[in-house]
């Protein structure tokens, strides 16, 4: 361990919310980030980050289950941006018409991806899964899904789901396997795989 003589950091030009940029290559993209309910959704303000780190916007989409594990408020402070948790009448599902380059599930859970699959709308998050692929259906908008879970889940049923998924046109991000569970992989994985996807079109 290094001795510290308690100085202070140097000051910065940053503002609070700004991020130091890494590239620019999602400059001008804006990402949905899809965050449904997986213990994994505490490291989705560091992703958020990273993202924007490249030159993305985000627009953070949750369900209620996932802010038992990630606050409302770290989402908001990292993306700038309202978290959208439910619908109103300012249909927020379809906010500018939904002028997204690229929707990403990240975490996915089993019960997220079940519902996406079987078009499944009873919720802000699922109402806006549909929502994304009716884009990747008509706009050729991709999605990338990071599937989040434990081993025991990943079943027939869920792997039914991915194909039928797959079968639309849906990327999704292998997980880091370990310890018998569908991890989500390094966040800087993520955000290559965003990269890749974006810049291979």
């Amino acid at each position: 361990m290094s001795e510290w003589n308690f100085t202070p950091p140097p000051l910065s030009t940053l503002s609070d919310h700004a991020v130091r940029s890494d590239s620019q290559a999602l400059a001008g993209k804006t990402i949905a980030l899809f965050i449904s309910g997986s213990i994994a959704a505490y490291r989705c303000p560091d992703l958020i980050r990273d993202l924007r780190k490249h030159g993305a916007q985000v627009q953070v989409f949750v369900s209620k289950s996932a802010l038992n594990f990630v606050s409302e408020m770290s989402l908001h402070w990292t993306s700038t941006k309202a978290v959208i948790k439910s619908l109103s009448a300012d249909a927020e599902h379809l906010e500018s018409d939904y002028a997204y380059d690229l929707f990403l599930m990240a975490p996915a859970s089993y019960n997220s991806i079940n519902k996406m699959a079987q078009g499944i709308a009873d919720s802000a998050l699922s109402t806006a899964m549909a929502c994304a692929l009716g884009c990747l259906e008509f706009k050729q908008t991709p999605i990338l899904i990071s599937p989040c879970m434990n081993g025991i889940m990943h079943n027939k049923i869920l792997i039914e789901s991915m194909k039928r998924l797959d079968s639309l046109g849906v990327k999704f991000i292998t997980p880091r396997q370990e310890d018998g569970k569908n991890k989500l992989p390094e966040i800087t994985t993520i955000t290559q795989q965003c990269i890749k996807v974006l810049t291979s079109e």
